[in-house]
């Protein structure tokens, strides 16, 4: 099936691809040292040390036996602690804003009023439509509150193309803005430190600013034709984390970190990591964007420069919270650039302006090295990739969202939680309703995923897209991990449905429908690929042998969570978690988020 990915030809992909694909990679070194749970946090750009606090009430992501601890990481995301004002976070896990500075009505100026509005406090708007002509941004320790996402509630609607709302300012720009900036690691990081080492650099950084750190290509990297979104110093950079600045203490050159390093990082020849601070423009940190629907906003002018609907950059510690955007948004719904420990959760992210590959047709997008965050309880849905990681730093989860019917041409069935350009690693997918997920290598492979307690059936919702009619009858399947990915982890889902699932493995995206597809794609050595050598998968209940099939090791107890400690304090009453997996019975009981979108 020809077919175009972001105007770019398959025949020409597979001439850009690079890497020792087919080789057996050890996995990234384990730390002995280091907790990353439960890490302090600091108000981004005041110099104030928050302290430790308990929002997600992470695991340890090597506590559970079935997966070993240097495939995993340390998955503590999102906001941990209110900050600014020392209060407890709310049962949703964020801060709870209650001052309002003002209130504002459609046809007065909502930027004004954000502007104007003292911090930690809330513009609120009242019910009705909002037309803007000008991107609404978004500063610190403000929220912008509507009157609800859906009828009756707050619309924005955005004329003229360009960002319906923004939290910063640097778009796509964020993900190169440390050329030229960084300074070497003077000793090697090993993944899940809490420090790194650049000697007498370390008077360049403060307590408080956001960084990367990163390191030049090598195995197991396959940088595809993603030579975008990602810094060039020494050589494309596809391993980068953004991380805050704790501590600095010049007389040992050290810099305290307020999460954990998702990956091994070295200072010596060939990958000469570095750090650099992302001080391109100020951080915006503590806004929240709450209860609205987004209309007409567009894409940037080329592929991946800005979101149409919410587009965030240089960002930490901020939200989205509630918010639904339609049909009438061109290009990505939401993109999280550069972003760290932020949080989007309750949304309802539905269809596109336009279909088409190269379109940026996708509904919620972490990218540019964005680690620890947390999307978590959203719907999104009729989007060429509805939820989407694209060089991500690591310690991201995305968890408790339904992700269905995703668009593409012909009767092509596409993947509804996926990755795109190298090298995204150590991210947790864990109790979603999305039918088909994976990981392709259209533009670059990812690593070290742990697919935990999700459902996926292998079988969309009618219509099975938006824009067409005919049945999904190619790449059908529940699991896509494509050549050249490599130690994923695929533990405690249930997989395939009755009646549609033909095979459990197939090495071809022309196969009969299967449990997983495996080393297709660009650079994919079928059967033989790394991706197959290096997958971890045991726990799983699936529809070709109707029962669970366990590893080597037998049977074990799987916890009931990889990042929370325990039942979220928002899940509803009398819903049974976690909500789906081989020990339940019936194996598959109630999303809430799916349950929402049902009623919809």
């Amino acid at each position: 099936m020809r077919r175009m990915i972001r105007g770019t030809p398959f025949a020409l992909l597979s001439v850009l691809t690079l890497g020792c694909a087919g080789a057996v990679i050890e996995p990234p070194s384990q730390s002995q040292g280091g907790d990353g749970g439960n890490q302090s946090q600091t108000d981004a750009g005041s110099g104030t040390d928050g302290g430790s606090g308990g929002g997600g009430g992470g695991t340890d992501g090597g506590a559970s036996s079935v997966i070993p601890a240097d495939r995993t990481t340390k998955w503590n995301p999102g906001i941990l602690s209110d900050i600014p004002l020392g209060l407890p976070l709310g049962t949703d896990g964020l801060p709870q804003r209650t001052t309002i500075c003002k209130t504002v009505s459609p046809g007065q100026s909502i930027q004004a009023a954000i502007d104007a509005c003292p911090d930690n406090q809330v513009v609120k708007l009242a019910a009705g439509t909002f037309t803007v002509s000008s991107t609404i941004q978004l500063r610190s320790k403000v929220v912008l509150r509507g009157s609800g996402s859906g009828s009756g509630g707050s619309t924005i609607v955005k004329t003229g193309g360009g960002t319906v709302l923004a939290i910063g300012t640097e778009r796509d720009q964020i993900c190169y803005s440390g050329n030229r900036q960084g300074v070497a690691l003077t000793a090697d990081a090993p993944k899940e430190s809490t420090s790194i080492t650049v000697g007498g650099s370390a008077s360049n950084f403060q307590v408080g600013d956001l960084i990367v750190v990163d390191q030049v290509d090598v195995s197991p990297v396959v940088i595809g034709d993603c030579q975008y979104f990602k810094r060039n110093q020494g050589g494309y950079r596809s391993i980068a984390q953004v991380v805050q600045v704790t501590g600095v203490n010049t007389s040992n050159g050290t810099l305290a970190l307020g999460a954990a390093l998702h990956w091994s990082y070295k200072a010596g020849s060939p990958t000469f990591a570095q750090a650099y601070r992302v001080n391109s423009s100020p951080t915006v940190s503590w806004a929240g964007i709450e209860s609205l629907r987004l209309q007409g906003g567009t894409m940037g002018g080329y592929d991946g420069q800005s979101a149409g609907g919410i587009d965030i950059a240089n960002a930490a510690f901020c939200w989205v919270k509630d918010v639904q955007t339609d049909g009438t948004i061109g290009g990505m719904h939401l993109r999280m650039g550069a972003t760290y420990r932020s949080v989007v959760r309750d949304g309802y992210f539905h269809h596109s302006a336009n279909y088409g590959f190269g379109a940026d047709c996708y509904g919620i997008v972490l990218g540019c090295f964005s680690a620890d965050n947390l999307v978590e309880n959203n719907i999104a849905r009729y989007m060429n990739k509805p939820i989407l990681m694209d060089v991500t730093g690591g310690g991201n989860v995305i968890a408790y969202n339904y992700a269905d019917n995703s668009w593409a041409d012909g009767d092509w069935q596409e993947v509804n939680i996926d990755s795109h350009c190298s090298f995204s690693h150590m991210e947790l997918i864990e109790g979603n309703y999305a039918p088909h997920m994976g990981a392709t290598v259209t533009h670059g492979n990812a690593g070290y995923f742990t697919f935990f307690r999700n459902y996926s059936s292998s079988e969309f919702a009618a219509p099975s897209v938006a824009d067409s009619n005919l049945p999904r009858g190619n790449n059908i399947t529940t699991l896509e991990l494509q050549g050249t990915n490599v130690g994923m982890n695929v533990v405690g889902n249930v997989l395939g449905k009755a009646g549609v699932t033909q095979v459990y493995d197939n090495f071809s995206d022309s196969a009969p429908p299967s449990i997983f597809e495996l080393g297709q794609g660009i650079g994919g050595q079928g059967q033989n690929d790394v991706v197959v050598q290096t997958l971890l998968r045991t726990g799983n209940d699936d529809a070709f042998h109707g029962s669970t099939q366990w590893g080597a090791s037998g049977p074990q107890t799987l916890p009931p969570s990889l990042y929370r400690s325990s039942k979220p304090a928002w899940w509803p009453s009398g819903v049974s978690w976690p909500w789906v997996g081989p020990d339940l019975t019936p194996t598959v009981q109630t999303l809430p988020a799916k349950s929402r979108s049902d009623g919809l």
